[in-house]
Protein backbone atom coordinates (compact mmCIF):
# COMPACT_ATOMS: atom_id res chain seq x y z
CA UNK A 1 0.00 0.00 0.00
CA UNK A 2 1.57 3.61 -0.94
CA UNK A 3 1.75 6.32 1.54
CA UNK A 4 -0.90 7.92 0.12
CA UNK A 5 -3.38 5.44 1.04
CA UNK A 6 -2.20 4.14 3.62
CA UNK A 7 -2.35 7.45 5.48
CA UNK A 8 -6.21 8.05 4.01
CA UNK A 9 -7.16 4.32 5.59
CA UNK A 10 -5.84 5.44 9.29
CA UNK A 11 -7.45 8.69 9.22
CA UNK A 12 -10.67 7.00 8.38
CA UNK A 13 -10.41 4.16 10.78
CA UNK A 14 -9.33 6.93 13.49
CA UNK A 15 -12.71 9.35 12.61
CA UNK A 16 -14.54 5.74 12.63
CA UNK A 17 -13.38 5.14 16.31
CA UNK A 18 -15.95 7.53 17.21
CA UNK A 19 -19.48 6.87 17.55
CA UNK A 20 -21.22 8.63 15.07
CA UNK A 21 -23.41 11.80 16.40
CA UNK A 22 -25.92 11.10 14.07
CA UNK A 23 -29.27 12.43 15.21
CA UNK A 24 -30.05 15.94 17.25
CA UNK A 25 -27.99 18.98 16.20
CA UNK A 26 -25.03 19.90 19.12
CA UNK A 27 -25.83 16.44 20.69
CA UNK A 28 -22.94 16.57 22.70
CA UNK A 29 -22.96 20.65 23.55
CA UNK A 30 -19.82 20.71 22.37
CA UNK A 31 -20.11 24.27 20.61
CA UNK A 32 -20.28 25.35 24.33
CA UNK A 33 -24.03 26.51 24.04
CA UNK A 34 -27.64 25.57 23.45
CA UNK A 35 -27.56 25.83 19.57
CA UNK A 36 -29.56 23.20 18.09
CA UNK A 37 -31.85 23.10 21.37
CA UNK A 38 -35.21 25.09 22.56
CA UNK A 39 -34.92 26.05 25.91
CA UNK A 40 -37.57 27.12 28.20
CA UNK A 41 -38.78 27.34 31.83
CA UNK A 42 -41.85 27.39 33.80
CA UNK A 43 -43.49 26.96 37.19
CA UNK A 44 -44.33 23.93 38.76
CA UNK A 45 -47.70 24.22 40.23
CA UNK A 46 -47.80 20.64 41.79
CA UNK A 47 -48.17 17.28 40.29
CA UNK A 48 -51.25 15.69 39.53
CA UNK A 49 -52.88 12.35 39.56
CA UNK A 50 -51.21 9.27 41.58
CA UNK A 51 -48.24 7.87 41.48
CA UNK A 52 -46.57 6.09 39.42
CA UNK A 53 -46.45 9.80 37.69
CA UNK A 54 -45.62 10.62 33.90
CA UNK A 55 -45.60 13.15 31.33
CA UNK A 56 -49.72 13.47 31.91
CA UNK A 57 -48.47 14.42 35.50
CA UNK A 58 -46.80 17.75 34.47
CA UNK A 59 -48.52 20.67 35.95
CA UNK A 60 -46.38 23.66 34.70
CA UNK A 61 -47.52 26.96 34.57
CA UNK A 62 -46.01 29.88 32.62
CA UNK A 63 -42.96 32.29 34.29
CA UNK A 64 -39.84 32.03 35.59
CA UNK A 65 -36.68 31.97 33.81
CA UNK A 66 -34.29 29.34 31.92
CA UNK A 67 -31.12 28.92 34.40
CA UNK A 68 -29.84 25.85 32.64
CA UNK A 69 -25.87 26.24 31.59
CA UNK A 70 -23.24 24.32 29.21
CA UNK A 71 -20.90 23.06 31.68
CA UNK A 72 -17.43 22.38 30.86
CA UNK A 73 -15.71 21.61 34.47
CA UNK A 74 -16.97 20.00 37.29
CA UNK A 75 -17.12 19.69 40.37
CA UNK A 76 -21.39 19.86 40.29
CA UNK A 77 -23.13 22.41 42.12
CA UNK A 78 -23.50 20.77 45.36
CA UNK A 79 -20.72 18.19 45.15
CA UNK A 80 -22.53 15.52 43.83
CA UNK A 81 -19.76 12.48 42.61
CA UNK A 82 -20.54 13.06 39.19
CA UNK A 83 -18.33 13.24 35.80
CA UNK A 84 -17.93 17.03 34.53
CA UNK A 85 -18.07 16.99 31.65
CA UNK A 86 -19.85 13.87 30.60
CA UNK A 87 -17.71 13.30 27.31
CA UNK A 88 -15.91 15.98 25.64
CA UNK A 89 -15.60 19.35 26.62
CA UNK A 90 -18.99 20.16 27.67
CA UNK A 91 -22.37 19.01 29.23
CA UNK A 92 -25.74 20.32 29.22
CA UNK A 93 -27.27 21.30 32.94
CA UNK A 94 -31.06 21.94 33.38
CA UNK A 95 -31.99 24.40 35.79
CA UNK A 96 -29.42 24.97 38.86
CA UNK A 97 -29.55 24.99 42.90
CA UNK A 98 -31.35 28.50 42.93
CA UNK A 99 -35.70 28.23 44.29
CA UNK A 100 -38.85 29.36 43.74
CA UNK A 101 -40.69 26.73 42.14
CA UNK A 102 -39.03 26.75 38.65
CA UNK A 103 -38.87 24.41 36.24
CA UNK A 104 -36.43 24.56 33.10
CA UNK A 105 -36.23 21.99 30.09
CA UNK A 106 -34.36 21.19 27.24
CA UNK A 107 -36.21 19.87 23.97
CA UNK A 108 -35.01 18.85 20.68
CA UNK A 109 -36.58 16.90 17.67
CA UNK A 110 -34.60 15.69 14.58
CA UNK A 111 -35.14 13.02 11.98
CA UNK A 112 -34.11 9.68 12.53
CA UNK A 113 -31.82 8.09 9.82
CA UNK A 114 -29.45 5.12 8.65
CA UNK A 115 -27.29 6.94 9.87
CA UNK A 116 -28.64 6.41 13.68
CA UNK A 117 -28.49 2.48 13.19
CA UNK A 118 -25.51 0.26 14.75
CA UNK A 119 -23.69 -1.96 12.31
CA UNK A 120 -23.24 -4.25 15.29
CA UNK A 121 -27.19 -4.92 15.98
CA UNK A 122 -28.72 -3.34 12.58
CA UNK A 123 -31.17 -1.33 14.34
CA UNK A 124 -31.68 2.26 14.97
CA UNK A 125 -30.82 3.67 18.06
CA UNK A 126 -30.80 6.87 19.86
CA UNK A 127 -28.19 6.98 23.15
CA UNK A 128 -27.09 9.13 25.82
CA UNK A 129 -26.69 9.81 29.41
CA UNK A 130 -28.24 11.58 31.94
CA UNK A 131 -27.86 12.53 35.70
CA UNK A 132 -30.14 14.14 38.39
CA UNK A 133 -29.40 15.99 41.68
CA UNK A 134 -32.77 16.96 44.33
CA UNK A 135 -33.70 17.96 47.23
CA UNK A 136 -35.72 16.43 49.56
CA UNK A 137 -37.99 19.01 50.92
CA UNK A 138 -40.07 16.70 52.99
CA UNK A 139 -43.41 17.25 51.09
CA UNK A 140 -46.15 15.11 49.58
CA UNK A 141 -44.50 13.42 46.60
CA UNK A 142 -47.05 15.33 44.17
CA UNK A 143 -45.35 18.50 46.01
CA UNK A 144 -41.26 17.23 45.78
CA UNK A 145 -38.81 18.35 42.99
CA UNK A 146 -38.30 16.17 40.11
CA UNK A 147 -37.56 15.36 36.76
CA UNK A 148 -38.92 13.97 33.71
CA UNK A 149 -37.10 12.33 30.64
CA UNK A 150 -38.75 11.78 27.80
CA UNK A 151 -37.96 10.33 24.11
CA UNK A 152 -41.20 10.12 21.48
CA UNK A 153 -41.62 9.69 18.15
CA UNK A 154 -43.34 13.17 16.83
CA UNK A 155 -44.46 12.46 13.75
CA UNK A 156 -46.43 9.14 15.19
CA UNK A 157 -47.30 10.98 18.69
CA UNK A 158 -45.85 7.60 20.70
CA UNK A 159 -43.36 7.57 23.65
CA UNK A 160 -40.45 5.33 23.32
CA UNK A 161 -38.28 5.82 26.29
CA UNK A 162 -39.49 7.88 29.57
CA UNK A 163 -37.96 8.34 33.69
CA UNK A 164 -39.60 9.94 36.04
CA UNK A 165 -38.43 10.47 40.12
CA UNK A 166 -39.26 12.96 42.40
CA UNK A 167 -36.93 13.70 45.31
CA UNK A 168 -36.96 10.87 48.00
CA UNK A 169 -39.22 8.45 46.13
CA UNK A 170 -38.10 4.82 47.08
CA UNK A 171 -37.10 2.21 44.48
CA UNK A 172 -34.68 4.35 42.85
CA UNK A 173 -31.10 4.16 42.27
CA UNK A 174 -30.83 7.98 44.11
CA UNK A 175 -28.18 8.14 46.44
CA UNK A 176 -27.14 10.41 48.82
CA UNK A 177 -24.81 12.92 47.86
CA UNK A 178 -21.72 13.44 50.35
CA UNK A 179 -22.47 16.09 53.32
CA UNK A 180 -25.25 17.36 51.94
CA UNK A 181 -27.90 16.99 53.76
CA UNK A 182 -31.27 16.15 51.95
CA UNK A 183 -29.74 15.95 48.92
CA UNK A 184 -29.22 13.14 46.71
CA UNK A 185 -28.01 11.91 43.35
CA UNK A 186 -28.59 9.91 39.98
CA UNK A 187 -25.51 9.02 38.46
CA UNK A 188 -24.99 8.68 35.03
CA UNK A 189 -27.41 6.87 33.50
CA UNK A 190 -26.91 5.08 30.02
CA UNK A 191 -30.24 5.56 27.42
CA UNK A 192 -30.23 2.88 25.05
CA UNK A 193 -33.11 3.70 23.08
CA UNK A 194 -34.23 1.26 20.03
CA UNK A 195 -36.71 3.33 17.52
CA UNK A 196 -38.64 0.60 15.40
CA UNK A 197 -37.65 0.52 11.63
CA UNK A 198 -41.00 1.74 10.64
CA UNK A 199 -40.14 4.64 12.69
CA UNK A 200 -37.53 5.36 9.66
CA UNK A 201 -37.58 9.10 8.95
CA UNK A 202 -39.84 10.35 11.60
CA UNK A 203 -38.87 12.86 13.86
CA UNK A 204 -37.47 11.40 17.15
CA UNK A 205 -37.94 14.59 20.08
CA UNK A 206 -35.70 13.85 23.57
CA UNK A 207 -37.28 16.11 26.07
CA UNK A 208 -35.59 16.86 29.95
CA UNK A 209 -37.20 18.80 32.94
CA UNK A 210 -35.99 19.30 36.23
CA UNK A 211 -37.86 21.11 38.91
CA UNK A 212 -37.90 22.92 42.52
CA UNK A 213 -40.70 21.73 44.84
CA UNK A 214 -44.42 23.00 44.24
CA UNK A 215 -44.02 25.13 47.50
CA UNK A 216 -40.60 26.63 46.07
CA UNK A 217 -37.78 26.53 48.71
CA UNK A 218 -36.25 23.38 47.29
CA UNK A 219 -34.26 22.59 43.99
CA UNK A 220 -34.03 20.21 41.34
CA UNK A 221 -31.80 20.38 38.28
CA UNK A 222 -30.39 17.61 35.56
CA UNK A 223 -27.35 17.13 33.16
CA UNK A 224 -27.70 15.50 29.83
CA UNK A 225 -24.84 14.31 27.85
CA UNK A 226 -23.43 11.63 25.47
CA UNK A 227 -25.30 11.48 22.05
CA UNK A 228 -24.37 9.07 19.54
CA UNK A 229 -25.54 5.92 17.67
CA UNK A 230 -22.76 4.07 19.51
CA UNK A 231 -22.61 4.10 22.84
CA UNK A 232 -20.26 7.00 24.55
CA UNK A 233 -18.28 6.21 27.59
CA UNK A 234 -17.61 8.72 30.14
CA UNK A 235 -14.56 10.43 29.35
CA UNK A 236 -14.69 9.53 25.88
CA UNK A 237 -13.48 11.99 22.93
CA UNK A 238 -16.50 14.03 21.75
CA UNK A 239 -18.55 12.02 18.95
CA UNK A 240 -17.58 13.42 15.61
CA UNK A 241 -20.07 13.60 13.33
CA UNK A 242 -18.88 11.28 10.45
CA UNK A 243 -21.11 9.00 8.03
CA UNK A 244 -21.74 5.30 9.77
CA UNK A 245 -19.99 2.91 7.40
CA UNK A 246 -23.37 1.31 6.39
CA UNK A 247 -23.70 4.28 3.90
CA UNK A 248 -21.46 6.02 2.11
CA UNK A 249 -18.03 5.99 4.53
CA UNK A 250 -16.88 3.05 2.81
CA UNK A 251 -17.72 4.16 -0.64
CA UNK A 252 -15.87 7.28 0.25
CA UNK A 253 -12.92 5.56 1.49
CA UNK A 254 -12.72 3.24 -1.75
CA UNK A 255 -12.53 6.42 -3.90
CA UNK A 256 -9.58 8.13 -2.17
CA UNK A 257 -7.76 4.94 -1.56
CA UNK A 258 -8.04 4.68 -5.44
CA UNK A 259 -7.25 8.60 -6.32
CA UNK A 260 -3.97 7.94 -3.88
CA UNK A 261 -2.89 5.08 -5.94
CA UNK A 262 -3.42 6.68 -9.20
CA UNK A 263 -1.50 9.58 -8.07
CA UNK A 264 1.18 7.96 -6.90
CA UNK A 265 1.70 5.35 -10.28
CA UNK A 266 1.94 8.72 -11.95
CA UNK A 267 4.64 10.66 -9.86
CA UNK A 268 6.34 7.03 -10.38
Amino acid sequence: MNKIARVVLCASVAAMAFPAAAIFQNGGFESGNFSGWTTGSGVNNGLTGSQPFTGSSLNIGAGGAFRGAVVTAGPDLKGAPLALPYAGTATARVNNTATGGIANFISQADTITNADRDSSDNKLHVRFSYAVVLNDGGHAPNGQPFFYLRVRNVTKNTTLYEDFSFAAQTGTQFQPVPSQSGWSYLPWKAADVIVPDADLGDSIEVYLLASDCEPSAHAGYAYLDGFGSSVVTPGATAATPVPTTNEYTLGALGLLLLGGAWWSRRRA
